[in-house]
């Protein structure tokens, strides 16, 4: 169910019946509209909702009011929904506590699910998954509620029978929940069948013993100890513990302490659940977001690289990071010349030690061991034991139990082998395969696409030098050198027109609006090149905001830079989507553009009534967004392609963003990151961002001023080799 149908829908129109009130809870987050629609969608469960933008105010209303159910933003000002997790948890670990996160916020959600968070949402939220998410919360709230009433039920009888021992042992066994009593030694009172179907020890073999010796790596919660540093006489954790077959399980422990006729405390009584099967799922479900992540960091850097030994260096370091820590993982190119693969990438927590016996270079018989079985084969080799395999040879690694190889084509060529060795019998599950599966499939796409962008490169190559054969045979003959002249002298008349042609391209003036002041700037290279910007009213209440590169230098480029210009004004005042206008400027230049001939962009459109910023990038570098009374930097990206080099399956991600503190905005092309002085060095990213926390509390003349200035004194030339285009944005 998407936000606009929660808007139009009505309680009559949400067919439930009838009941009392589910559930008390407690909704924080900084957007209103956001909050209006989840109170609305949980109220026609018949929950009691309470909202509030303020985390702050938040913990009062946690405090005063005692709700079942927690439901916060991670992203917010002044206190992170990270932060207020870990106060709430500070206080109690029964609130269900669900938090809501945006794409791509995966360290955020580790931390809470650290936190013993009890769900996650990606944002923009789907309703019928919130509605889920509350359902499992109230559920997991009936269990713990469950063990709690049972255990304070079996106390209050406890003390009914002067703590007798045969009443005790009486209750304990009929219960349903695993339950057992213990003394303030840590030794097991009573012990029922619950707790021996969980861990697999019979009564006799509990009773009498220490509980830190029955569960191995736990032991009681209520001591002496934990008494006389004012714990308290209640207490709820998650723990591991081994059964009595060596499987390790968690469980869900609450404890409450017994006393004597006297009321001095004589032990405690314990009820625990197996949450073995959840803390699974949300571990699977953590693992899961990871592979979607690191697949889509390798996607984009394999779109942004034209060095298949670089693209494959990226890949073993990031699937060692982040999935195999104690394995070795190598990536090997075939050389059909020599018929070898040749190990061109390599990493792992051995890999000195293995690069000493097989440096990179090395080369490999394209048919021996699990590594050639899945060239010749042109399959992957999963070997789970490789003491069961015939396959395995010497690995690069010493001590391997298990490897997996995993064959990628260019062309139905099987062109190189990626190979994971590990020194433990690793089990690769479903998502596992899938993950690198799709990698590989990255990686054959890679290698094709450098092939080709390769065989251009020596036709040019070959171009160039019969070019220059030419120029040489015409410089024989004085007459020719004339001619050449001549000839030279209409191209840079030519060059001079197109520069021209291209210079008026550009908007002769900016808008001048009240919510924000523009500034720009096209400098031109040495070459004639093609950068593109425009800042323009779409209507009264949104504002575009342009700045394209398009591939190579010249002419050319200056001609792609019209065509850009006139089929990207055929879109953009239909079309307020920048996704969709990209979708569709794509579409249009894979029609005419030629290998190599490409466009990066980024594109924004700003509203005016909302002071909301929608965005798309096509594979630009990432823009810079400084809020004026804070010293964070945020780089604005999304998922994009180039445009013009392929239309199937490419698709382009957009969000938004609210400005409504006073910020800064700086959208750049390569030109100004990629600057490079006589020593080659380039001016980078980290550069560019300090000039602006530097420059943030000067206008935006002054800083672009200052901004210019700093890349000629770090060039020390006076033309650029790229053209530099800036857009600053002040949002007031």
């Amino acid at each position: 169910m998407t936000w606009p149908q929660v808007l139009e829908l009505k309680r009559e129109d949400y067919k439930i019946p009838t009941r009392k009130q589910q559930a008390n809870i407690l909704l924080v987050d900084d957007d209103p509209n956001a909050l209006r629609l989840y109170e609305k969608f949980l109220s026609f469960d018949n929950h009691r909702v309470l909202t509030t933008t303020n985390p702050q105010e938040c913990l009062e209303l946690y405090l005063k009011e005692k709700p079942d159910i927690i439901i916060t933003d991670l992203v917010m000002p002044e206190m992170s929904g990270l932060e207020l997790l870990q106060k709430i948890r500070e206080k109690d670990l029964n609130t269900e506590v669900i938090v809501l996160t945006g794409h791509g916020d995966i360290k955020a959600v580790i931390q809470a699910i650290q936190n013993q968070a009890s769900d996650f949402l990606q944002k923009p939220v789907d309703f019928q998954l919130l509605k889920f998410a509350v359902n499992r919360a109230i559920e997991r709230l009936g269990l713990k509620r469950e063990v709690q009433d049972r255990s304070r039920k079996l106390e209050a009888l406890l003390r009914q029978v002067d703590y007798s021992r045969h009443y005790l042992q009486t209750i304990v066994q009929n219960s349903p929940n695993a339950l057992l009593t213990y003394d303030l030694d840590g030794t097991i009172i009573t012990w029922n069948e619950a707790a021996e179907r969980i861990t697999g020890y019979k009564e006799e073999e509990a009773i009498g013993h220490s509980l830190e010796d029955i569960f191995m790596l736990e032991g009681p919660i209520i001591t002496q100890d934990s008494l006389e540093e004012g714990i308290g006489e209640q207490k709820n954790i998650i723990a591991q513990i081994l059964t009595k077959k060596n499987e390790l399980r968690y469980i869900h422990r609450n404890a409450s302490v017994i006393r004597d006729e006297k009321n001095r405390v004589v032990g405690g009584i314990e009820g625990f659940l197996d949450v073995t099967e959840q803390i699974k799922n949300d571990r699977l479900l953590e693992k899961r977001y990871l592979q979607v992540q690191t697949i889509n960091e390798i996607s984009k850097q394999i779109a942004r690289s034209q060095d298949l030994e670089a693209v494959g260096d990226f890949v073993v370091k990031a699937l060692v990071k982040s999935f195999f820590e104690s394995s070795q993982v190598t990536l090997f190119i075939y050389d059909p010349a020599k018929d070898r693969l040749v190990l061109r990438a390599m990493a792992g927590y051995q890999t000195e030690k293995a690069q000493k016996r097989f440096p990179l270079g090395s080369e490999f018989r394209a048919d021996r061991g699990v590594l050639g079985a899945a060239f010749t084969e042109r399959t992957p080799q999963i070997i789970h034991d490789v003491k069961q395999s015939g396959l395995f040879i010497d690995g690069i690694i010493e001590g391997v139990k298990s490897e997996f190889a995993w064959p990628f084509k260019a062309k139905n060529r099987v062109v190189g082998v990626l190979n994971i060795e590990n020194t433990e019998r690793i089990q690769l599950d479903e998502s596992d395969r899938f993950m690198l599966e799709a990698i590989v499939e990255f990686l054959g796409i890679s290698a094709e696409r450098i092939e080709m962008l390769n065989h251009i490169k020596g036709q040019n190559k070959l171009l160039e030098q019969r070019a220059e054969e030419l120029h040489n045979a015409l410089g024989q003959v004085e007459s020719q050198k004339m001619i050449i002249e001549e000839q030279n002298q209409r191209l840079l008349k030519d060059l001079k027109k197109a520069g021209d042609f291209q210079q008026s391209l550009l908007p002769e003036h900016l808008p001048q609006i009240e919510e924000v002041g523009f500034s720009a700037i096209y400098i031109p290279s040495s070459q004639l090149g093609g950068d593109y910007y425009d800042i323009f009213r779409i209507d009264d209440r949104n504002i575009g905001i342009l700045l394209a590169d398009a591939s190579g230098h010249g002419v050319a480029a200056a001609m792609m830079t019209a065509m850009f210009k006139m089929t990207f004004q055929k879109y953009v005042t239909d079309v307020l989507s920048p996704a969709e206008v990209f979708a569709k400027l794509n579409t249009d230049f894979c029609k005419v553009f030629q290998m190599g001939e490409f466009f990066t962009a980024f594109y924004a459109v700003y509203d005016r009534m909302e002071k909301k910023l929608t965005y798309a990038n096509a594979a630009h570098p990432k823009p810079i967004l400084a809020l004026k009374n804070k010293t964070e930097l945020q780089e604005l990206d999304t998922n994009g392609f180039l445009l013009g080099v392929m239309d199937m399956g490419i698709e382009y991600e957009q969000k938004e963003l609210y400005l409504n503190e006073p910020a800064r905005l700086m959208i750049f092309t390569d030109g100004v990151n990629e600057a490079a002085n006589a020593k080659g060095k380039q001016y980078g990213i980290d550069r560019v961002k300090k000039q602006m926390v530097k420059n943030l509390h000067r206008n935006k003349d002054e800083f672009m001023n200052r901004l210019q200035k700093a890349l000629y004194r770090f060039t020390k030339a006076e033309t650029f080799e790229d053209d530099v285009s800036i857009i600053v944005a002040d949002f007031h």
